[in-house]
């Protein structure tokens, strides 16, 4: 388990699997930081922090599904990091969510796309590995 500071969690309370997640993070009592990315701008440091920890392909937390994602994706190239970023800010509603964060000495040390929900258990140690 990566120990931590603080926790933040990129939330869309219209979203079944991110109300789950802050619901199980209520239940537990846990301090936490609620990232509104669809309202307020995102922190360019942690959003880059952020891509780094996932250290997965970015069609894993983006939401390519989606139409407007459809619409666009010929013209964007996923490789490229600065595009990904460029991408999320430019329409933030693409961002897979939710995601959980861990944060220790100001700097993102972890993070998850927590989806299926239940894998926040895990990833804050709340369950058997």
């Amino acid at each position: 388990m990566t120990k931590y500071e603080n926790l933040y969690l990129f939330h869309n309370k219209k979203c079944s699997k991110s109300r789950k997640v802050k619901t199980f993070l209520d239940g537990k009592n846990l301090i936490y930081n609620i990232i509104d990315y669809l309202n307020e701008p995102i922190d360019l440091k942690i959003l880059h922090e952020t891509i780094k920890c996932l250290s997965t392909q970015p069609k894993n937390f983006i939401r390519t599904n989606e139409t407007l994602f459809k619409n666009i994706k010929n013209h964007i190239q996923l490789s490229d990091e600065k595009n990904v970023v460029d991408l999320i800010l430019k329409y933030p509603s693409l961002l897979e969510r939710p995601i959980i964060l861990k944060e220790k000495n100001n700097k993102i040390v972890d993070a998850l796309v927590c989806r299926p929900p239940e894998l926040i258990e895990k990833f804050l140690s709340f369950k058997d590995h």
